[in-house]
């Protein structure tokens, strides 16, 4: 079969779920930066040809050129032979459906958006306000309460007991920025469940083979 392109950042979260996913369900794939705009940037023509709205990842396949992280990692589960990447049974299937939205309608806004990229993008008079650091502090409220809603459900090692699927590498890439964050490792000392998965999703080679090997400037914030 044709060989697979994946355009995409780095240490974008969602570009490395698209990564882990190829490198689970074991096929072959080309990363792609080169021509990439880099974060807070303008898109590239480059990639705009791929996908108008701007954004990462991007998959092409043959004259298929898909955007959108979980329609890139279904697709890749559906079209090529391997371990499967969601649950079988069709209840467990629609359930996998609810946790992907999840983890792209409210964690990646509240963990990414809305604390991570805010908290290494700070300059040190962001920092020194008083108002930066209660709304910070309140997002870290806000992703609290979101992974001990989420938790119990990773009682069986992963969402789905032994399965390791694509809501879980849409989650933990997130949680792997998360735990670089001041708050951070306390967030996650409260939701054990979750805290165990981590560290079994960082013994996995998927895990290391996208490590984002984050910089300096972002572990000295933690």
């Amino acid at each position: 079969m044709s060989e697979v392109i994946i355009y995409g950042m780095p240490r974008s979260s969602l570009s490395r779920t698209v990564r882990i996913a190829c490198i689970e369900k074991e096929i072959s794939f080309e990363f792609r930066t080169k021509g990439i705009q880099t974060p807070g940037s303008s898109p590239t023509p480059e990639l705009l040809r791929f996908n108008p709205f701007g954004k990462v990842p991007v998959l092409v396949h043959d004259s298929l050129v898909l955007y959108e992280t979980a329609a890139i990692c279904r697709y890749i589960d559906d079209v090529f032979d391997g371990p499967l990447l969601r649950p079988v049974r069709q209840d467990k299937v629609a359930h996998m459906e609810q946790w992907i939205s999840v983890a792209l309608t409210r964690l990646d806004p509240h963990i990414l958006r809305q604390f991570v990229i805010p908290m290494v993008f700070a300059d040190e008079e962001q920092r020194n306000d008083p108002g930066f650091a209660i709304r910070m502090s309140r997002m870290g409220e806000l992703i609290a309460g979101d992974l001990k809603v989420l938790d119990p459900h990773y009682a069986g090692g992963w969402l789905f007991g032994p399965r390791f699927t694509i809501p879980d590498m849409l989650i933990m890439p997130m949680i792997h920025y998360l735990k670089a964050m001041p708050g951070g490792p306390e967030i996650l000392a409260a939701v054990p469940n979750i805290n165990a998965a981590f560290n079994s999703f960082q013994a996995r080679h998927s895990a290391a083979a996208t490590d984002p090997l984050l910089p300096d400037r972002i572990l000295r914030s933690a």
